[in-house]
């Protein structure tokens, strides 16, 4: 049998050499990019500077421009004459001498006459530049360096509406170089040479020419003279230089300023660039350094590790062919049972081997087994048992296309629990799972043989059934069910008495769609929770259009809240005995821009068990901190703002962090925002509801009971809230002057509730005589039309100052 040994030695020198190779090409590929970027840095500051010098140069021509053709068509007096823009010129040349460093003013017409100069002569230069800019009728800047380096502007003037003249304006060079200076932080210099046989010119015969500093000038000098003396003028202007000086990198770059005259002038700019090239030359020997380490580095680990890797991949390749030949025992034995401390690839591999081996072994056992799991499960509800939304679409898909070549019409009942989920939330996931098995056999126990029923997740069943022409099963099985529930369902030894909401659709033809078919049961499902639960509701096309509605309600509400299209009205409160206003109650308005008003009854049961109702409550807590820092602005602290609170809101987790924030942004006192609940608020989950309202309480916050008397208010949950208020509804106040029982009711309630320490507010006060009784009855608080109407909130802050005396709400009683 052949043996299989280590790598040779020479496979070890061939490896070794590669890697040598290898690591030189790419460190010298790697240091080469490391000068080309380096150059390339170097090549962008010269380019940089060039493009800085010119757009300096534009934005002074553009403010120079800018500022002559403004004030000159501008005059009042014949902005157009001649004789008006040399009079303003003449006028104003001192002004422009020693504000803007303008040396000259030429006005030169088309036939190269000056019309007026504030110099002796018009150099020749500066009319050939007139005729270029009347040829051309745009304004042209060039650089001149006569005695000084100027900058001169020309630019076309309309006068007498359809003559063209031109104005040329000389100013210095320094604030050109100034605002180069700051922009590029480069040394700078003016430098001219003679441009007699330029190309042979060396850089040391440059001359600093004024105006510079002395110590500037001598620097630049030392600088100039410090470069190679075979250094041409030709290759400093074309690629610039770095300078190598003793402490310092210096990059070198010439601009052309002046070419026309016998002297070339140039601007000379000098950058410090050390720290570019101390950077550079440390990173070119980090890199050697890095290369030399990773060859030595790489050379031990070759060495090391390719003593064992042959055998080692040798015993795996020996273990897959037993993979697939499916021979899990031999494989077994080739397993490696010694640890290692140090894995590699090679480890990782051979235990993934293993892994796998596992892994199909017990895969195997399980193929069998699943597949026919899976089967049941494609089709089946596993908590139940029965037919889940698979098997549903495949039926009735079956269903519709029967119904083309057969009389009646297909019958669909959506049935969903009521409260299932408190069921859940107070007894566990088992109990409830349990009580919907329990509840699935219920409803089989009402069905014939030709009605199917299917589980859909969760408490929602469907059940679906042919039904001739003459039948009445779809009215029938509908009222058995709810009948059906009225019977508790035992779970071991709990016995949970339930209700359901049932959907009813059913068609004719085959033409509907199957989700379109389970959609309209499922909206007629809600619209029975929607009515108050243990409810049947037959699907007609108006519920479609309500679901349109009620989306587009919440759509348009979220726009509301982003556009700030709500706002509140608030009805003042007040004490009874002594008129005193005590605050107001937040009443929500919607103005939408194109329908107007939108009643509150109309949106809010459209969202109530929604996310906008939630953001809508909010929005209107944090108003009511805005309406309390504002009626403290107009000198009338201390009111409170009492705002309604939804379930779903009430019993949000980020409601106390929320509430807790806006106290610390608007520093406000608690006590001043009353948090008004309904009956139904307090009953949805009265554990967790009286648990929030004590650590609301807490922080300072108040309570009050809206509509009291029309709910199902419990007086032994009454006495462990931390209930401030109780509302008694309108619906008593307002008749209790016809209707002594309902006079007595109220006299009861007021009494009852002031035995438990809480405060009265009547709700609805309309005439004096019911607010004459409410005193008599030692009513606390009271709030209705008699008193005032909801005031909107634009208004309130107005109209507040002729309705408050000494704290007093005037009313038509006093």
């Amino acid at each position: 049998m052949r043996r299989f040994v280590s790598l040779p030695f020479k496979i070890m020198s061939l490896i070794m050499a590669f890697l040598l190779i290898a690591s030189i090409s790419m460190t010298a590929l790697w240091i080469n990019k490391t000068d080309q970027d380096y150059l390339y840095q170097q090549q962008l500051l010269r380019e940089q500077d060039k493009k800085q010098f010119q757009l300096i140069q534009d934005l002074l021509r553009n403010r120079i421009e800018s500022w002559f053709e403004s004030f000159v068509h501008f005059q009042d007096d014949n902005p157009d004459s001649l004789n008006a823009i040399a009079a303003f010129l003449r006028h104003e040349f001192e002004y422009l001498n020693i504000n803007w460093q303008i040396n000259n003013l030429w006005l030169i017409d088309n036939n190269s006459t000056t019309l007026f100069s504030t110099s002796d002569d018009t150099p020749q230069f500066v009319k050939e530049h007139a005729n270029d800019v009347l040829q051309q009728q745009s304004s042209l800047s060039v650089v001149r360096c006569l005695e000084e380096c100027q900058q001169f502007i020309s630019m076309p003037i309309l006068i007498d509406n359809d003559r063209v003249i031109v104005l040329t304006i000389s100013s210095s060079l320094m604030e050109v170089l100034a605002a180069l200076n700051q922009t590029t932080l480069a040394d700078l210099a003016i430098v001219g040479i003679s441009q007699q046989e330029i190309i042979n010119k060396k850089v040391t015969d440059l001359i600093v020419k004024p105006p510079i500093s002395t110590s500037n000038r001598q620097f630049m000098q030392d600088q100039l003279q410090q470069v190679p003396s075979h250094l041409l003028v030709s290759s400093l202007l074309a690629t610039g230089y770095r300078l190598t000086a003793t402490q310092s990198d210096l990059l070198l770059n010439l601009i052309p300023i002046d070419l026309t005259t016998d002297e070339a002038i140039y601007l000379l700019t000098v950058h410090d660039i050390s720290n570019v090239s101390n950077a550079h030359r440390a990173y070119r020997t980090n890199v050697i350094g890095i290369s030399i380490f990773v060859v030595i580095l790489c050379a031990i680990a070759i060495w090391l590790l390719t003593r064992q890797f042959r055998q080692r991949l040798m015993a795996i390749t020996k273990m897959l062919p037993l993979l697939a030949d499916k021979n899990y025992r031999e494989f077994r034995q080739h397993k490696r049972t010694d640890q290692q401390y140090f894995l590699d690839e090679i480890d990782i591999l051979q235990d993934t081997t293993c892994l796998l081996g596992d892994e199909l072994e017990e895969l195997d056992k399980k193929i069998e087994k699943s597949t026919k799991e899976l089967e049941t499960i494609a089709l089946y509800d596993r908590l139940t048992g029965f037919p889940n939304r698979n098997m549903l679409n495949h039926e009735i898909k079956k269903r519709l296309s029967d119904l083309s070549h057969t009389l009646g019409r297909l019958v669909l009942l959506f049935l969903d629990f009521d409260k299932f989920r408190k069921v859940n939330d107070s007894y566990g996931h088992s109990i409830g799972d349990e009580f919907l098995i329990q509840g699935a056999n219920h409803i089989q126990q009402c069905l014939q043989d030709n009605e199917q029923l299917f589980s859909l997740g969760g408490d929602e069943f469907i059940i679906i059934f042919h039904e001739s022409e003459q039948g009445n099963r779809a009215q029938e099985l509908p009222k058995k069910l709810i009948q059906h529930f009225h019977d508790p369902i035992v779970v071991g030894e709990r016995q949970f008495y339930s209700s359901c909401s049932i959907g009813v659709t059913c068609t004719d033809t085959g033409l509907i769609s199957v989700d379109e078919f389970i959609r309209q049961a499922d909206i007629a499902m809600k619209a029975s929770k929607d009515a108050g639960s243990n409810k049947i509701t037959i699907f007609n096309s108006n519920m479609l259009n309500d679901v349109m509605r009620h989306a587009e309600i919440e759509i348009a509400l979220r726009h509301a809240l982003h556009n700030d299209e709500l706002s509140f009205a608030l009805q003042p409160q007040i004490d009874i005995n002594t008129h005193k206003l005590i605050g107001f109650e937040a009443l929500i308005r919607w103005i939408h821009p194109q329908k107007g008003r939108i009643a509150p009854d109309e949106f809010i049961p459209v969202i109530e068990n929604s996310e906008s109702m939630i953001n809508l409550g909010y929005w209107g807590l944090r108003r009511a901190f805005v309406i309390l820092e504002k009626l403290d602005l107009i000198g009338m602290p201390g009111l409170k703002v009492a705002v309604n609170l939804s379930a779903s809101q009430f019993l949000d987790p980020l409601l106390i962090p929320f509430l807790k924030e806006q106290l610390v942004v608007y520093s406000r006192d608690a006590s001043q925002i009353e948090l008004e609940l309904t009956e139904q608020t307090v009953v949805a989950d009265v554990k967790q509801t009286i648990d929030t309202m004590h650590q609301l309480r807490a922080l300072g916050f108040t309570f009050s009971i809206d509509d009291f008397g029309t709910g199902y208010s419990s007086l032994s949950y009454l006495r462990q809230m931390p209930v401030e208020y109780i509302k008694i509804d309108r619906s008593f106040v307002s008749t209790m002057q016809e209707d002594n029982a309902e006079m007595k009711i109220v006299s009861s309630i007021i009494a009852m509730v002031g035995n438990l320490g809480m405060q009265v507010i009547a709700e609805g006060i309309e005439t004096q005589a019911q607010l004459g009784m409410l005193s008599t009855m030692r009513c606390n608080i009271g709030q209705g039309y008699f008193i005032s109407k909801p005031i909107d909130e634009i208004e309130l802050y107005s109209l507040l100052p002729n309705k408050v005396e000494n704290g007093i709400w005037l009313t038509p009683s006093n």
